[in-house]
């Protein structure tokens, strides 16, 4: 067996062809730690150029709303239109590249390295990656995927894309790409952005994604469908009266939630509670003491309790919600059938979230129903505090019902309804920690001659119960930090009853005619409970105060007009963080945290001065201060493309020296090198975020995208060059030469013939071993996908779960991941035999 050598590189051998003379074992050793040590060098750059990227996707602009007229803060780039394009890119770049490279390379001929990569490194990102991501969360906790929407639009099209290949390689027109096949190819990426939009955006449910149907959705789960306004008017005005109208409208829903969350409409249990009722005496149970799910009787439950022979017991409905500040809790106990005699019942408490002695007071004790008596009031007391909690719960039990307490004769039943045994209680806390707000979304301050001080004022409303706080930092806009004011970052504390706190902000004299400049403060991460406004700029989770820097109307010199036409404080800090670059890939930055640690350790020395040539080759990238990153973007870029073609060089002198076919290099050591930066940071991402989109989510949309661009975009190059070709030159020539017997493609020759019978050149892309390839990894795509599914319905969540489940998950991915390169590399050994 012998594998085919290349002889045609680009820039390797180094020594040219003395460097085949030397000992092979000397070839191998030296190639593979250059392979390795450029793959370093790729994780390297791709991290410069993923900080473009980010620096690119995380523009953001104000803009008035048409609704409200209200002007908010907004991302420019849609998040899933950044996953899907730029950071798509930025994690595959090096497949990208090296693909479109090595056709470009070699003469328009495709190559056995950019595809057989491609769909390796899909088959590492989907299986190794996400096997390492589930076992990667503490046993027990799970991380699910947020936006499924999208999720299972990218998951569809990452099988489809490469269903869609193996459809050109063998069914279509095999062993050739027609050029409207390469096109469809491409034009597969826009199809995915517009689907992907359109379903992050909710445009295939109804209502999209605005917040007041989110809102709506909310409240109608608590409610059920089929209630009218009247019963709702009803049940609200109830619980008002019953709190003497001294509960907020968000108390109220929540309190509202708990007690028909799920449940049928009110006029169900006013017709339950009567026909649960029979034989005894029709109570009037008013408009607020309606049964809420009574027990459907047996058959014969009727004419037992109309002969007097049963007796039951239960609460009016299994589930009540009181306000912590209610002090007593007012349930009530009915009974059916029998009325003429004593009945008593033995009522428990139990905890739940909710502790004995801390938020309600423990109670059993025995309750006695008179003789005629079918309703009884209950009264537990809530213990109410100062701090501030989750809604908590706990129950109280029936049992031992009897009869003239004693046990009822023979004849007579006496029993608990077993749908109404117990009643979850709810304590909604009222104790609210309030909302936070900038007192003024918009701030103007006027530039100094000094150094003046900007206060903003936060408000705390809508409570002031305990001490929260909630964290705080600047963003640059048109104003620069370091140059027109100091940055500024920390946590504000509100301490119990403290309603307003003031955050300092220094303002730089810089000198200004008319031109103005901005930057945001942004509120995040409040804790304590306390929470956001969600009217404000930054909706519910965040809070932003747009603060407008103005030129002092006292100060305007001629000079200030220059200032006005370049930024020169831009320019200015972008060499000051390019002398950052130089000095950060020679020295080892330390902080604190390192400082206490005591330091480096010798493996982190070990590793910085290995990649300290990479550091410094790569310091001469542009800092992302200039155009908004798309300069580092477009000179990152480029040094992925050389060090791409480094990478091609060095697999194929690899694959040659250890006598194994590119195929089976490219889905090996390449397709392993490109992706393994991903594995780390998909890992960081598992364990940090509070969801799966970040590690796993994103995997299936940069698949995609592998293959509409990484093979569209060379392909459709490729397509047109040879189909646009003439006949009558030496490259037409050539390609003929290449069908004859002795030529590259002479084993596919009867496909050529049988598509156009060699009248015009054509887009060979032989199917090879590629289509199997291509099969092997579709079916381990589908089963990968279906265990993430399944693993959501059971655990809750794709990644994470019982510490014996998450190792079989993973231990079953790293299997297919497995029988999907053994299968394909034996595959290329038998096809060159």
């Amino acid at each position: 067996m012998a594998f085919r050598c290349e002889t045609d590189y680009m820039w390797l051998p180094a020594f040219g062809e003395d460097e085949k003379n030397w000992p092979n074992g000397l070839r191998i050793f030296l190639y593979v730690l250059g392979l390795f040590y450029c793959f370093l060098g790729v994780a390297v750059v791709s991290d410069v150029f993923m900080n473009a990227i980010e620096r690119i996707t995380s523009q953001k602009k104000r803009v008035r709303l048409k609704s409200t007229g209200k002007i908010v803060t907004q991302t420019v780039w849609n998040d899933t239109m950044a996953n899907l394009t730029l950071m798509a890119l930025g994690s595959s770049a090096p497949e990208i590249l090296l693909s479109v490279i090595e056709i470009m390379s070699n003469e328009m001929y495709i190559g056995d390295l950019g595809s057989g990569t491609v769909v390796g490194s899909a088959a590492f990102n989907l299986l190794v990656i996400s096997a390492v991501c589930v076992c990667a969360i503490p046993d027990g906790e799970v991380r699910y995927i947020k936006d499924t929407k999208v999720y299972c639009v990218t998951a569809t099209f990452s099988i489809l894309a490469y269903v869609w290949l193996l459809l050109i390689l063998m069914v279509i027109s095999p062993d050739i790409c027609e050029l409207w096949e390469a096109v469809v190819t491409f034009l597969l990426f826009p199809v995915l952005l517009a689907i992907a939009f359109a379903a992050d955006k909710g445009y295939f449910t109804a209502g999209g994604d605005d917040d007041h149907h989110e809102q709506n959705d909310n409240f109608y789960g608590a409610i059920p469908p089929d209630v009218t306004k009247e019963e709702l008017a009803e049940i609200e005005q109830g619980i008002r009266e019953e709190y003497n109208h001294k509960i907020s409208d968000d108390q109220l829903v929540r309190v509202i939630q708990h007690m028909y969350i799920g449940k049928p409409s009110r006029a169900f249990y006013r017709h339950a509670a009567m026909e649960g009722i029979v034989g005894g005496k029709k109570a009037d149970f008013g408009a607020h003491s309606v049964p809420v799910n009574f027990v459907t009787a047996p058959h014969n439950t009727a004419d037992e309790l109309n002969k007097g022979k049963l007796v039951e017991v239960g609460w009016a409905t299994d589930r009540y919600a009181f306000l912590e500040s209610c002090h007593m809790a007012k349930l009530q106990l009915m009974r059916a059938g029998l009325l003429d005699r004593e009945v008593t019942v033995q009522v428990t408490s139990r905890e739940g979230t909710a502790k004995a002695n801390s938020d309600f007071k423990p109670v059993d004790e025995a309750v006695t129903f008179a003789p005629g008596e079918t309703l009884k009031d209950y009264y537990v007391e809530i213990i109410d505090d100062a701090a501030y909690e989750e809604d908590e719960e706990f129950y109280l039990d029936l049992s031992q019902p009897k009869l003239n307490g004693v046990e009822p004769p023979q004849d007579v039943k006496v029993r608990i309804i077993a749908s109404l045994a117990t009643a979850t209680v709810v304590i909604v806390d009222d104790d609210e920690p309030g909302k936070l707000r900038f007192q003024k979304e918009e701030v103007e301050v006027k530039e100094r001659e000094e150094e003046t001080t900007l206060r903003i004022i936060v408000e705390r409303f809508n409570g002031a119960t305990g001490p929260i706080e909630c964290r705080y930092y600047t963003e640059d806009n048109s104003a620069i930090a370091g140059y027109d004011y100091v940055e500024a970052s920390g946590t504000l504390f509100f301490e119990d009853t403290v309603q307003t706190a003031t955050i300092e902000i220094t303002i730089k004299p810089k000198g200004r005619y008319e031109n103005t400049s901005s930057f945001n403060v942004y509120l995040v991460e409040p804790s304590g409970g306390a929470t956001f406004d969600r009217s404000t700029d930054g909706g519910s989770t965040s809070c932003i105060c747009h603060v407008v820097i103005k030129a002092d109307d006292e100060r305007k010199a001629a000079l200030d007009r220059i200032a006005s036409q370049i930024n020169w404080n831009k320019h200015a800090l972008g060499y000051s963080n390019w002398k950052e670059q130089f000095r950060d890939a020679v020295f080892m930055s330390r902080d604190d945290d390192e400082e206490e640690d005591g330091g480096r350790s010798c493996m982190d020395v070990a590793i910085h001065f290995i990649g300290m040539p990479w550091k410094l080759a790569f310091a001469f990238i542009p800092p992302v201060d200039y155009c908004n990153g798309w300069c580092c973007f477009f000179v990152a870029l480029g040094m992925i493309a050389i060090l791409t073609a480094v990478v091609g060089d060095l697999a194929n002198l690899v694959g040659c020296t250890l006598n194994i076919g590119p195929e089976i290099t490219a889905i090996t050591f390449v397709a392993l090198g490109t992706s393994l930066p991903d594995t780390f940071a998909s890992k960081t991402a598992a364990i940090m975020d509070p969801y799966a989109d970040a590690s796993i989510g994103n995997v299936t949309g940069s698949n995609s995208v592998n293959v509409f661009l990484g093979l569209g975009m060379p392909w459709t190059i490729g397509a047109i060059y040879w189909q646009t070709l003439s006949t009558s030159g030496a490259t037409f020539s050539t390609w003929l030469a290449k069908l004859q017997e002795g030529g590259k493609y002479y084993d596919i020759r009867s496909s050529i013939v049988n598509y156009n019978n060699l009248q015009t050149a054509v887009f060979v892309t032989p199917a090879g071993s590629l289509w199997f390839n291509l099969l092997i990894f579709s079916c381990n795509a589908l089963c990968a996908i279906m265990l993430l599914y399944l693993r959501r319905r059971t655990f809750g969540g794709e990644l994470g779960g019982p510490r014996r489940w998450q190792l079989a998950s993973a231990a079953f991915l790293v299997f297919q991941w497995c029988v999907y390169i053994g299968a394909s590399s034996a595959w290329v050994v038998l096809e060159t035999e």
